[in-house]
């Protein structure tokens, strides 16, 4: 990894990962503070049960089920796969596109070195917006008067952060095969929908139930972290499936001339 490299990318997308763990912040706290005023009159949603697998159980009568549906089905996992899908877009094939790429690689510092460091200046932001949702939800519980445990809002936390590593990952995989900014956001972006609508319907539909486990949705949240904690065995599958991806990503982007 090149650490100049890494410390400009990383400084480039600081500003903009800050953010979004802060409005991670801000909107859990806010949607805990409303669960003592709704949640009672919301209850758990009478909707088909591929809604509410959607929607993470669509149970708003308890703190937990109210957290997992707003934050844990819905808010978590989109910002943080698109902060890590635009970060990875922006970094690897939004600068080849730019012709800055190029000027780096003038230098001599090797292909998969850059590629490396742009990858781990993106597990950063993946971290900072995980942060961002462990603190919020915090202080969300507590002000919703408690009911979570912390090692469960752990739990989600870091099964959220390596979902956002899955997702990094798969855009800096497409950027480094075709070095264009426009497929690797949405690529990945349009495999996350997919994914997601998988995950949720796949198992009401006989003989397709096997489907969910292709969806980094399952692995992510499959087990209920906020109920039952952390689930080994997503996080590895996790973790060696964006450790594949940064190969290809290597690979791919060392075998490959760069777009003038």
């Amino acid at each position: 990894m090149s650490g100049a490299v890494f410390a400009t990318t990383l400084r480039l997308r600081l500003m903009t990962a800050v953010l979004a763990g802060v409005g991670m912040l801000a909107v859990i706290l806010m949607v805990g503070a409303l669960f003592p005023s709704v949640g009672d009159s919301i209850g758990k949603l009478n909707v088909p049960d591929g809604v509410a697998n959607l929607l993470g159980g669509a149970d708003y009568g308890t703190i937990t089920g109210w957290m997992r549906s707003e934050i844990g089905a819905i808010y978590g996992p989109l910002v943080i796969a698109a902060s890590a899908i635009a970060a990875a877009a922006a970094t690897t094939a939004g600068e080849e596109e730019s012709g800055i790429l190029g000027l780096v690689l003038a230098h001599p510092v090797a292909r998969g070195r850059v590629m490396l460091a742009k990858g781990g200046a993106v597990a950063v932001v993946v971290v900072i917006v995980a942060a961002g949702t462990w603190l919020g939800l915090l202080a969300g519980v507590a002000a919703a008067g408690g009911g979570i445990s912390l090692a469960d809002m752990t739990a989600l936390a870091v099964q959220l952060a390596c979902f956002g590593f899955t997702f990094g990952a798969l855009a800096l995989a497409l950027a480094g095969i075709t070095g264009r900014k426009a497929v690797a956001a949405a690529g990945a972006g349009s495999f996350g929908v997919l994914a997601f609508l998988v995950n949720g319907f796949a198992p009401l539909v006989d003989g397709l139930d096997w489907l969910k486990y292709l969806s980094p949705f399952y692995w992510y949240a499959g087990h209920d972290p906020l109920t039952n904690g952390l689930f080994v065995g997503g996080l590895v599958v996790l973790l060696v499936t964006t450790a594949v991806l940064v190969v290809v990503a290597v690979v791919g982007f060392g075998h490959r001339d760069l777009r003038a």
